[in-house]
């Protein structure tokens, strides 16, 4: 749960808001042909594999606007695709920064009904496993919303 906070204080970007994601980029700037290929990744974001796979290859180049792509894709991902929330479980326990990087993308950018749509999810239909998770997810969600 400590995690949580310093990206609800920060939605600007997940490198800044947080610096363990920072440090797990291995200090890398985004290189113009790293943020050419994360943009086109961005529309293909349709799995949580894929999100993993962008998440590994160019969260350093998640900032302006291809960060609001990720975070849409993300939020697509949550609200109508919640059944594959394990998935996202199975993937964090192999790369725990990976929460961190999909909290942060539960920002002020996203539409109201998504972020409603994650909080029901999120409060109505949480897998047993899954309450941490879910937790945070619910309160990202309604602290994006305010």
């Amino acid at each position: 749960m400590l995690l949580l906070w310093p990206c609800l204080i920060f939605t600007a970007g997940c490198a800044q808001a947080r610096p363990q994601l920072a440090q797990a980029s291995q200090a890398q700037a985004c290189q113009p042909a790293q943020a050419e290929a994360a943009d086109a990744m961005v529309d293909k974001l349709d799995d949580w594999p894929a999100v993993d796979r962008f998440f590994k290859a160019y969260r350093q180049c998640d900032d302006g606007y291809i960060a609001e792509g990720s975070s849409d894709a993300i939020a697509q991902l949550l609200a109508r695709q919640w059944d594959t929330l394990p998935n996202l479980q199975a993937l964090i326990r192999q790369e725990p920064a990976l929460r961190s990087f999909v909290l942060c993308q539960i920002n002020t950018t996203l539409d109201s009904d998504e972020l409603d749509r994650i909080k029901r999810n999120a409060t109505e239909s949480c897998p047993s496993d899954g309450a941490s998770l879910c937790a945070d997810l619910r309160l990202t969600a309604e602290h994006a919303s305010k």
